[in-house]
């Protein structure tokens, strides 16, 4: 996004002022501290672009409404499988990779041209009002979290923020210089010095302690989950140490093993979920009643190697496995 930016800027603002340059070229620092300003018309028609169509775009979900379209134009419902249903109505996770972006294009915009055209400021203020109440509905009613990151994102999306103002910083020093600033420069020659210590104090304060828990907030934690998981009628005394049991069940070894070893074989669907399992569903699922994971197939031959004496095992080779 900076590269985009600032490429966009001096780009914008050479070509423009190219034949100015060609004749003049002493009065090039001039030319391009009065043609620089000119490349706000560009930035503002993208902001506003972006909030009349882009953050509409965002609620319109038109991959989702596209599925829809074709759902009932092209299909007959009837003869769809409910897997192939599933499908249409499949949950819409939050691409971070892309939305993150999109915001920080927005800010660096507004930090780069802050000081230059303030009249962007405005224009950019309206655009995250929009974003706030567009995605704060999007994050709440429409998307599923696919994983669960931990919050690891947002102290980098901080320190990318700063290093956009630290670059906007030094462009406006050099915007001074460029307009014949003699104080201006001194004055605003801390601030990217600022910024960077700003950046390893939220890093060494936040960020980092972020990641680790202490001894005794872990206690409390465990306490707080074994409580929830006991029953509401034990008592207090009692609940931590049921709860501890019940968690001890429900834990399994295949829990931090690779997911595509321990994945389970795969299950017929019913016509219809909402109608229940048919007769031909059911038959099929006794048949697979017995199939096992990948894994326990692998560990089955790995046992019976270790009691035969044998390196590499291939006894069940030809056992037909049911798992998908």
């Amino acid at each position: 996004q900076v590269a985009n930016i600032y490429v966009t800027v001096t780009a914008g603002s050479i070509w423009a002022a190219l034949a100015d340059i060609l004749d003049q070229p002493a009065a090039l620092l001039q030319i391009l501290g009065e043609s620089i300003p000119m490349m706000v018309g560009y930035f503002l028609s993208l902001l506003i672009t972006k909030i009349l169509a882009g953050l509409p775009m965002v609620i319109l979900r038109g991959g989702a409404l596209s599925r829809m379209f074709l759902l009932r134009t092209c299909f007959n419902r009837k003869k769809l499988t409910q897997r192939e249903l599933d499908e249409v109505y499949r949950k819409e996770p939050l691409y971070f990779g892309w939305e993150y972006p999109t915001q920080m294009l927005v800010i660096m915009i507004a930090f780069a041209y802050a000081y230059i055209s303030p009249v962007i400021l405005p224009v950019a203020a309206a655009y995250f009002l929009g974003a706030l109440i567009v995605y704060k509905k999007q994050v709440l009613y429409v998307y599923t979290a696919t994983y669960e990151g931990g919050g690891r994102l947002f102290p980098v999306a901080c320190d990318k923020t700063l290093v956009g103002l630290i670059i906007s910083q030094l462009t406006f020093i050099g915007y001074s210089l460029i307009r014949k600033g003699q104080r201006q420069p001194l004055f605003l020659f801390p601030l990217p010095f600022i910024t960077k210590y700003m950046i390893y104090y939220f890093r060494e304060h936040y960020a980092t302690p972020s990641t680790k828990l202490s001894l005794e907030r872990a206690i409390e934690l465990d306490h707080v989950v074994h409580l929830k998981t006991a029953d509401k009628d034990a008592d207090e005394s009692e609940a931590s140490q049921v709860g501890k049991e019940k968690l001890a069940q429900r834990f399994k070894e295949e829990y931090y093993r690779q997911p595509v070893l321990t994945l389970e074989a795969g299950r017929p669907m019913p016509y219809r979920r909402e109608k229940g399992v048919d007769e031909l569903t059911a038959t099929a699922l006794k048949t697979l009643q017995a199939s096992v994971s990948r894994f326990q197939i692998m560990t089955d031959e790995a046992k019976q190697g270790v009691q035969s004496g044998s390196s590499s095992p291939r006894k069940n080779r030809g056992r037909r496995r049911l798992d998908v």
